[in-house]
């Protein structure tokens, strides 16, 4: 049974365990992987074509081939990246269909979602942005800061702590002893808003497009010193 599990992204279980295998053993003949992966070789070479096709491993010429993994910081980045444009679509063709927006509260247990929710809204920014965060949230925001920058919309960004950015300024807020770790709070438009909290590497808080939760953001953000 494969540790990694890949299947939320679109991979299949037999996919999840080869590459495992890849990133345990190395690169590989099909042959090989399969005994090392407790398949038949049909199966394995099955997996090993899926997992190429994806961007997870690459084959090399040869006679026989050979089966090499993607590092995970790669596979990472193209499983963003692709869900990263789906989910414009969606919301792109769900804005299209949708007749009314009821007020929406989710939940955040991860600093990948924190970071998705931001970027999503950070980019359909037409009027403000607002947004306290961690120093080294602001490299990973950055690109889509700058689509907002650029097109004049007004944008305040402060940190408890100093970050350069080479388009923008970011100032230095004051931290408020009692908020349980690294405040993350957020507005934009006056529409959705953001308010959570990282604490080492666990992050925990809401995204909301209700009245009152943006309203609280706000009301946040001049609590701790960003206003």
């Amino acid at each position: 049974m494969a540790r990694i599990d890949l299947t939320p992204f679109g991979f299949t279980p037999t996919e999840s365990l080869v590459y495992e295998v890849l990133l345990r053993d190395g690169p590989g003949t099909g042959y090989a992987i399969a005994r090392s992966a407790g398949l038949a070789r049909a199966n394995a070479y099955s997996a090993l074509e899926g997992l190429v096709s994806k961007g997870a491993a690459r084959m090399e010429g040869g006679r026989p081939k050979q089966y090499s993994p993607e590092g995970p910081p790669s596979l990472i980045a193209r499983i963003s990246n692709s869900y990263g444009k789906a989910l414009d679509q969606l919301s792109n063709d769900l804005e299209g269909l949708s007749q009314a927006n009821s007020p929406t509260l989710v939940e955040i247990n991860s600093s990948r979602a924190v970071l998705q929710l931001l970027t999503h809204d950070l980019t359909r920014a037409t009027r403000s942005v607002r947004l306290l965060a961690p120093a080294d949230a602001f490299p990973l925001l950055a690109p889509a800061l700058r689509r907002p920058v650029a097109a004049g919309v007004s944008v305040s960004l402060w940190s408890t702590t100093p970050v350069e950015l080479d388009f923008t300024q970011v100032r230095v807020a004051a931290q408020e002893p009692s908020w349980p770790g690294t405040p993350i709070v957020a507005v934009m438009d006056e529409g959705s808003a953001v308010i959570g909290s990282r604490n080492g590497s666990d992050v925990h808080g809401h995204w909301s497009t209700a009245p009152w939760f943006v309203a609280a953001a706000g009301l946040t953000l001049r609590q701790l010193g960003a206003s």
